[in-house]
């Protein structure tokens, strides 16, 4: 929900100020006269709910709550009425996926109630608190609506005197998001994990990181199968890895292959998978992915993302990669900016732990296992 002030010489006028740039689904919450002569109309409107991004914290089953952080619900559908991340029978997970349109309607009539009263009869400044906050959220990157969502229940959860009290605001706000993120450590298990994601997000220098972090400083034993017979030199490049790390590796062109050199190494203790950049635009090459699921259920999926790409490219990787049974996330790149929100609006709309975090090109030196904490420091620097 969007709130602004109006001023004209009269209602009318300010109302048709209004009309004129918030449209006609405005909701009037209060008139008054000011001093000066002029009149102040104060109303709110809703950001466009019409894509298909579910942000919607009030729900408690959404990648949290009964079914814990970045588990699904069982339906096939999650608890917003979303196509699963993981569904693999959801080819077309991203044209199927449809806004739950009554659901969110009556929410946001809930709410404005809510925001008419609190704004009518309470004498603490809430627009400005909840201004003042929403600019912070815009300027951190984080998703408006996201920011809107967890504003408007922090103001409803915490009354009284409380909801003039930032930090107070603040505090229920990251225990909130809190229950809505998850992190894991794909390493603190034996087995194969396959990295897929858009070209260009470093995919082939993490999966070097993470083998490195294994074999040289947790002695672990490794294997290395790259895929990437696309990129030149991609896998040259990781031979060249594998030989300072001192880890075999090998390539393989087909899923049949990948197969095969999985039962090759069958005796280690992490066999990483780089895979080619993919286009989750592209059919033919997302079927890749599905061949590789076909190997085995054991197989585990991390999808690599930049924390420098746009959020609506983070969120039409994450829909495109729907159909690919994706256990948890990566993010890369934190070293080249200083706005982390699109981590937090992608992890949320994945519903799906975060497991690593890179910062850096050096190897292996540039890569952290994510923690809650972290996150929420992304969500609300301290």
């Amino acid at each position: 929900m969007h709130i602004k002030k109006f001023t004209g010489s009269s209602v009318k006028e300010a109302m048709r100020s209004i009309k004129a740039e918030l449209g006609d689904d405005s909701l009037i919450l209060s008139t008054k006269r000011l001093a000066t002569g002029l009149y102040e109309v104060v109303a709110a409107v809703d950001y466009d709910l019409t894509r298909p991004i579910d942000l919607n914290l009030a729900d408690g089953n959404y990648g949290g709550g009964g079914n814990g952080p970045g588990r699904p619900a069982p339906s096939g559908r999650n608890a917003s009425g979303y196509t699963k991340l993981s569904d693999p029978k959801n080819a077309c997970a991203q044209e199927e996926i449809a806004v739950p349109f009554k659901k969110e309607l009556k929410e946001l009539k809930d709410l404005k109630e809510f925001w008419k009263l609190l704004i009518t009869q309470s004498k603490i400044p809430a627009t400005e608190i909840y201004t003042r906050l929403e600019e912070e959220f815009a300027n951190n990157g984080i998703d408006r609506r996201l920011a809107q969502k967890v504003l408007m229940n922090a103001f409803k959860s915490v009354s009284g005197a409380g909801a003039a009290d930032i930090g107070q605001l603040k505090a229920y706000m990251r225990n909130r998001v809190s229950e809505k993120i998850g992190v894991k450590d794909p390493l603190s298990a034996k087995g194969v994990i396959t990295f897929v994601g858009p070209a260009g997000v470093g995919k082939s220098t993490t999966v070097a990181k993470l083998a490195a972090m294994q074999a040289l400083k947790r002695k672990k034993k490794v294997a290395l199968i790259t895929m990437d017979t696309y990129r030149i030199g991609a896998a040259e490049q990781m031979k060249v890895y594998g030989k300072i790390i001192g880890v075999p590796v090998e390539v393989a062109r087909t899923a049949k292959e990948l197969a095969s050199y999985i039962g090759v190494h069958r005796d280690k203790d992490n066999i990483f998978v780089d895979t080619a950049g993919r286009s989750a635009k592209s059919p033919v090459q997302m079927k890749e992915l599905d061949d590789i699921a076909g190997i085995s259920p054991d197989i585990r999926f991390n999808l690599v993302l930049s924390a420098q790409t746009r959020d609506d490219s983070l969120y039409e990787s994450v829909m495109g990669y729907g159909r690919t049974p994706i256990d948890s996330l990566t993010f890369t790149k934190l070293d080249e900016g200083s706005v982390y929100g699109p981590v937090i609006n992608t992890a949320i709309l994945a519903a799906r732990p975060v497991a690593f975090l890179t910062c850096g090109q050096r190897v292996p030196e540039d890569i952290e296992i994510a923690t809650k904490e972290r996150l929420l420091n992304f969500f609300m620097p301290n």
